[in-house]
């Protein structure tokens, strides 16, 4: 989704929005990973899930997009999409939101219809030392430049790193001074030199010994493009992804839409 131009895009929201891919389970609390983090394989969310339930149990993997890209690609399609959604989730009888994602953390806050966090306060409660695959490797952390007012989520994104035992770094510009990837507000879409300008900025603090580590697939997205040898937080914590990809998305939501809950 990184490099997808307007036609790309269209496409994307089209798709996200459909029958086939649009998928609410019946359950007060869901699991929200977001589009990106849905590519990744299914096992690794089915392990988050397992571990959210210590404190949900009925928790539910909920297989939406949050209409992100449309809000500042296609405002009138954004709309009908997030009147969609909040249909949803009320029929639905959700109440809680745990997000993965922190651009879907933002959008679906302004949905207004149903409590929304993110879900790294609550790992980092509930994980333990045997949760955690062991990664070999140095590492360089990220934060997404939307949780720089967001403390509670970056003292526990650091919660989580301490428990794993990795060999991690911070770049000069991180917590709340931290700087974008180049994807902020559809930028790449939009305005795709001045994404490429800021993604440079911000690789150009990375050692290129150093793997790239956040909590947003999204940006993590716009370092491969750039060459950048990148794993996602869930990943280190649970396990790396064997591959990426539409097959897997659709995989998990044909999963989650025909079998039983548990």
């Amino acid at each position: 989704m990184a490099r997808s131009g307007l036609t790309g895009m269209k496409i994307h929201q089209g798709l996200s929005f459909s029958s086939l891919l649009m998928h609410v389970p019946k359950a007060e609390a869901l699991f929200w990973p977001g589009c990106a983090l849905l590519n990744l394989d299914g096992e690794l969310l089915e392990k988050t899930l397992a571990v959210l339930r210590r404190a949900e149990p009925t928790i539910q993997l909920c297989t939406c997009c949050c209409g992100q890209p449309s809000a500042y690609l296609f405002p009138q399609q954004a709309k009908k999409g997030q009147e969609r959604l909040r249909t949803l989730l009320k029929q639905q009888g959700v109440q809680r939101i745990y997000t993965a994602c922190p651009n879907c953390t933002i959008q679906l806050k302004q949905l207004h219809a149903c409590d929304v966090y993110s879900v790294w306060p609550l790992l980092a409660q509930l994980c333990d030392k045997e949760d955690i695959q062991h990664t070999e490797g140095s590492f360089i952390w990220h934060d997404p430049c939307v949780t720089k007012r967001d403390a509670e989520q970056q003292n526990a994104v650091r919660q989580l790193l301490k428990l794993s035992g990795c060999d991690v770094i911070e770049p000069t510009h991180n917590g709340a001074n931290t700087i974008c990837c180049g994807n902020f507000h559809m930028l790449h879409t939009l305005r795709p030199e001045k994404s490429a300008e800021v993604c440079q900025r911000r690789l150009s603090e990375f050692p290129q010994e150093r793997r790239i580590l956040s909590s947003c697939e999204g940006c993590l997205g716009a370092f491969r493009g750039e060459g950048r040898d990148c794993l996602h937080l869930l990943e280190l914590l649970f396990g790396a992804s064997v591959q990426r990809g539409w097959g897997n998305r659709f995989r998990t939501t044909f999963q989650q839409k025909y079998q039983k809950p548990r």
